[in-house]
Formats: C-alpha cells, sequence, structure tokens
C-alpha cells in the first residue's frame, strides 16, 4: 500500500499535469499592449490612475498604480477596463492572471477589488465575475471563471473594479488565456481569497457561538399527563426536533413536486431532512402565477403549486410568499408601460389574487420586494405613482391577509446607497403609520464582496433599530468553484444570523445544483451528493442545531431539557408502554411547562 505522503504527490502531479495540457492548449484574449491601452474612470469617489513605470520592481518595470483616496458608492465608482481582442464562448474555462500590490491598504480593512469580465453592451452581460485580496507584498493573482455569455469583438472588457475602498494598488502583468472546454475549472490555479472573520480562532464565532446559546437554546418543561389527566412520573422522554421553528430553507419550484413524478424524489427528500422552510422561486410571481391560473406552460401550472404546498404541509414545511408587489421595473411592470393609467390597478390586482390563493397556505409574505432597486436616485414605480404608493400596498395588504407582511431587498450589507435607501424607506413607512412586519435582507454575493461577519452583525443591529425582526431571504455565493471558500462563508454567515436575536430565518436562493439561476452556488449536486457548503449546512442546521436528547420526568411527571426551539417528535416510555407525540415548543414559550396528553400506541 503507497503512503500517504505517495497518493499527495500523485495528486499534486496529476493536477499539475492537468495544468500543463490546459497551459499548451491556451489561447491569449488581450494583446501585449492591452495593460498599456487601459481605460480609467472614476465615477463618485476621489482617486487617480497612472501607468508607468513602476520604481524598483524588479522584472515589472510598467504598470498600474491605482489611488483611491475616498471610496465611492459602488466597487464600479473606481475601475480599471482593459479590452478583450480574442474569442470567448460561453462555457469556455478563462484563466485572468496578473501580479498585485497594496502599497497603502484601507485603514480598517482588506486591499483588494472584483474583476468583472463583461460586454459593454446595454445591461453589461457578465462573461464572469471574481474577487481577490492582496496585502504589500507581491503576489500573483489567478482567477479563473467558465464564460456565461460570449464574449462581443470590440465590447468584451476585464474591469477591475476598486471603488468601494480606500487604498492605492499597483497592477502588471495581465495575462487573459482562454483554455475553452478542454480543461476543468478545478484544473486550473486560483488565488486564496481573505474575507475578515475567517480565521479559525476569530474572536466574533466565539461570542457568536455564546449567544447561539443565549438566544437559540431554552429550557423547555413538560408535564406528562395520561388520558386521564393523571401525571406520569419517572417516564422517559426522548426529545428529537423534527422541524426548527427557526426558517432554514431554500427556493423550490412547483414543477418538482407533479403528482406521480419520481423524478424529484431525491430533491423533496433533501427538502424534508435538512429545511423548515420554503419560498417558491417563481411560481407565485407577477406574471407566471397568473401563467398558472390560466393554463400554465412547461414550467408553472396551478395544481403542481398546490401540490408543493400539501407537500410541505404534511411535513410541516413552512412557505413564505414571494412576492405581492415589486418596486423595482420588470417584465409585469415594465419601464416602456411606466406611464400607463392602469399600472397601479395591475400591480394591486396581483396583490389580492395572490392574497386570495395563496394566503391559505403561506406562513408569511414578501409584501414589497425591491423597493428600492439598484439605481442612485431610486428608479421604481413609487417614482410614477406616488410617495405613498408603498404605504397604500401595505395598508391594503393588511385587509387582505393576517399573514405577517415583510419587505425585501439586496445588496443591504454591503456598504453605499442601496443600504442607505432601504434603510430611510423603511423609516418612510413607519413614519407614515405602516410598518412591516419585518425587513428581508438578500445576499447574492460573489467572492470579490464577501461582506465580513462581523459587518453583517452590525448591518443587522442598524435595521433591527427599526423592525426587530430579520431575515436573511435570498442567500446564494459564487466563488469561480472555490469550494472552499464557499462553505467557510456559509459557516460564518448561518452562524452570525443565528446569534442575532433579531433573525426569523435564513433561506438560501440556489441550494440545488440542477435548479436555480447559479448552479454553481448550490449545496447539493445534481445527485443528491452534499458540497463542501452542504456539509456546512448539515452539521449546522441538522445536527449541531437541531436538539436530540433524553430525560427522565420526576414523581409529579414534570420532564424538563434544554433544546432549539419548533416542533418536537416526543417519544415516552412508561411502565412498559410507549407513545409518540408530536409537539410545538416555541422560543417565547411562557415558563409554565406545556402539558402533554399521551395516548399510548404500543404494549410491550
Amino acid at each position: 500500500m503507497k503512503s500517504p505522503h505517495v497518493f499527495t504527490c500523485l495528486m499534486l502531479l496529476t493536477v499539475a499535469t492537468a495544468f500543463a495540457r490546459a497551459a499548451e492548449d491556451a489561447t491569449s484574449v488581450i494583446s501585449a499592449e492591452a495593460l498599456a491601452q487601459a481605460s480609467f474612470t472614476v465615477a463618485d469617489a476621489v482617486a487617480s490612475g497612472t501607468f508607468g513605470p513602476l520604481d524598483g520592481v524588479p522584472g515589472r518595470p510598467h504598470g498600474w498604480t491605482i489611488d483611491t483616496a475616498r471610496a465611492g458608492l459602488r466597487l464600479w465608482s473606481v475601475q480599471l477596463a482593459i479590452p478583450l481582442d480574442g474569442p470567448v464562448a460561453a462555457g469556455d474555462a478563462v484563466l485572468i492572471t496578473f501580479w498585485a500590490r497594496a502599497e497603502r491598504p484601507p485603514p480598517d480593512g482588506t486591499a483588494g477589488g472584483i474583476i468583472a469580465v463583461e460586454n459593454r453592451t446595454p445591461g453589461s452581460p457578465k462573461l464572469g465575475m471574481g474577487g481577490f485580496t492582496i496585502d504589500g507584498e507581491w503576489r500573483r493573482i489567478d482567477v479563473p471563471f467558465l464564460a456565461g455569455v460570449e464574449a462581443i469583438p470590440g465590447k468584451a472588457v476585464l474591469a477591475f473594479q476598486l471603488g468601494d475602498r480606500p487604498q492605492r494598488l499597483q497592477i502588471a502583468d495581465v495575462i487573459v488565456t482562454n483554455h475553452r472546454r478542454g480543461v476543468r475549472l478545478a484544473d486550473l490555479p486560483r488565488a486564496a481569497i481573505h474575507y475578515p472573520g475567517r480565521e479559525a480562532d476569530a474572536a466574533w464565532r466565539t461570542d457568536a457561538i455564546a449567544r447561539i446559546e443565549k438566544h437559540r437554546v431554552r429550557e423547555f418543561g413538560l408535564r406528562l399527563l395520561d388520558e386521564s389527566g393523571r401525571p406520569l412520573p419517572t417516564a422517559t422522554v426522548r426529545a428529537r426536533l423534527a422541524r426548527h421553528e427557526f426558517l432554514f430553507g431554500g427556493t423550490i419550484k412547483g414543477e418538482f413536486f407533479k403528482p406521480g413524478d419520481t423524478r424529484w424524489r431525491t430533491y423533496r427528500d433533501t427538502i424534508d431532512r435538512h429545511f423548515s422552510a420554503v419560498v417558491f422561486e417563481n411560481d407565485l410571481k407577477p406574471g407566471a402565477l397568473e401563467d398558472s391560473l390560466s393554463g400554465g406552460d412547461d414550467h408553472v401550472r396551478w395544481a403542481w403549486t398546490e401540490a408543493a404546498a400539501e407537500w410541505c404541509r404534511q411535513r410541516n414545511v413552512a412557505i413564505r410568499g414571494h412576492y405581492m408587489v415589486a418596486g423595482v421595473w420588470g417584465s409585469f411592470a415594465s419601464r416602456d408601460r411606466s406611464t400607463d393609467p392602469t399600472l397601479r390597478d395591475r400591480l394591486l390586482s396581483h396583490m389580492r389574487l395572490l392574497a386570495e390563493k395563496a394566503g391559505p397556505f403561506v406562513h408569511d409574505f414578501d409584501v414589497l420586494n425591491h423597493p428600492v432597486g439598484w439605481s442612485n436616485p431610486p428608479q421604481t414605480v413609487r417614482s410614477v405613482l406616488g410617495s405613498g404608493f408603498y404605504t397604500d400596498v401595505i395598508r391594503e395588504a393588511r385587509g387582505l391577509t393576517d399573514r405577517p407582511l415583510w419587505i425585501n431587498e439586496d445588496r443591504t450589507f454591503n456598504p453605499g446607497f442601496q443600504q442607505d435607501h432601504y434603510f430611510s424607506c423603511v423609516q418612510e413607512l413607519l413614519d407614515a403609520g405602516a410598518p412591516p412586519d419585518g425587513i428581508g435582507i438578500q445576499g447574492h454575493f460573489h467572492s470579490g464582496s464577501l461582506v465580513a461577519p462581523e459587518e453583517v452583525l452590525r448591518v443587522s443591529d442598524r435595521f433591527a433599530s427599526l423592525v426587530p425582526a430579520l431575515m436573511l431571504t435570498e442567500w446564494d455565493v459564487m466563488t469561480n468553484g472555490d469550494e472552499d471558500l464557499q462553505a467557510d462563508y456559509l459557516r460564518d454567515t448561518l452562524i452570525a444570523a443565528y446569534s442575532h436575536p433579531a433573525y426569523r430565518g435564513f433561506l438560501m436562493w440556489v441550494w440545488w445544483e440542477g435548479a436555480g439561476w447559479r448552479p454553481e452556488a448550490a449545496l447539493f449536486r445534481r445527485d443528491g451528493s452534499e458540497k463542501p457548503n452542504g456539509r456546512v449546512w448539515r452539521e449546522l442546521v441538522s445536527e449541531r442545531w437541531r436538539t436530540d436528547t433524553t430525560t427522565t420526568a420526576d414523581a409529579a411527571g414534570l420532564a424538563r431539557f434544554r433544546g432549539h426551539a419548533g416542533l418536537y417528535d416526543l417519544t415516552i416510555e412508561h411502565q412498559g408502554r410507549t407513545a409518540t407525540v408530536q409537539h410545538h415548543l416555541p422560543l417565547a414559550a411562557p415558563p409554565e411547562p406545556a402539558s402533554v396528553t399521551v395516548l399510548w400506541n404500543e404494549t410491550r
């Protein structure tokens, strides 16, 4: 038998050989003069960029020095754009390589930024994205990605986006090679990404775990009674948490619950094992709901939505209602119809229909989705329908449903205008006497924009000061194949959110590789096997935070145990008899013991 060292050497040799073969077949897609021809732009930051000699840098005589003295409102406030001049097709494996160092890092963070390879056409469609972090030493940075779209000749650029932090960087020797489809992404080299707080011994994590014990675990009391109301002294109780009260979950598609369709059995079984809540990805959205009720298409039919809802009801899996009204312009309320006098009626008509059809089975509703959007200043339907439109939406929704109403927005943890606009929007609703019941925070991250867990907690405190009920409603992380980074960030954001007393849930927007807009972000592969981030989910949500304990009642039939809140399967044994009981034990349960009547289902 070979030693572990031999296996390690063989593995490294295999990877090196694969990359060597890939390098032989690679084609450069930028010219030798591309770096010197790059364009440097500044929007709302204070920054300078110069190309020229890099004094005292052996072998690297020329490059860009980019000095951001004051950060802008967004990453692309400071950009260095390098034109591509070679072909890239959708699905090609591309490797970006460059050298960089931080002459002056940010005063309170890590130097670096985002790399976006995009077509400079409407919407800036991305071929790929990646992030990098650097220190004061010259480092080689490798960023691989699979191209999502084809490069358009004369329009495709590699853009360094550096506007979100004050720093002074130097960048040199930029190379972009297209390996086409002859190489796996895993065979290409990649640079390590650091985010503050990733360290194994990070102090914030120790504090957060202690807060979980304080805020999420409590002592429950059960007074065990027989069918005549008499206590069961010294009964043995196994208490197993069957379904978290906290909404741990992800998106679903109604079509995967077609009656009699067994192709998605593993998908459904995974939900049953690991989730306490789901949210329809598209089935209840404006347009899709109306289509499904009028006959549907290959992907949405009301019968499938009902089947999914019934499946969840039978298993006590909560369903979030996504969504009633969107602030941003979309296919249902497109910008070119913004002056249509029926716009308001069409938006509210969907809200009424959703409340009628989904109200009986949903746990809560996203009453306003993307109320501020991504523009500065905001360009939303409220701009046309009046500043009081969102207030009107919430007030009318109160008359349609008794379910909690949530507001939901993206990029809330990132500093800048979107976070501030969202905060102001919620404050305006409070001032108008139309408060939402909860604040939903989306998180669609890429490796170069990972927010430190301590910043996640700080921003959470800020929003909880408005409404003390928060939820991470849409979570996915793209890392260009760096599955360890993906797993670590999920671990840390799960711990941070569960440790904060305001949070009510954490939902993945992509969790299954075969479903969702970003397959790479999934927890589980198409065959149901778990990825490293799936292992994190299982170990935390389904194991560490899922109580399974045994206790014995006292002489008065009182049993006590500590655990996480939710629906429990109780197995009770007393004098040779066994009973199985389900009982909900909420986090906000009264201090008095819950009375549980035991009906025996087995005699020994």
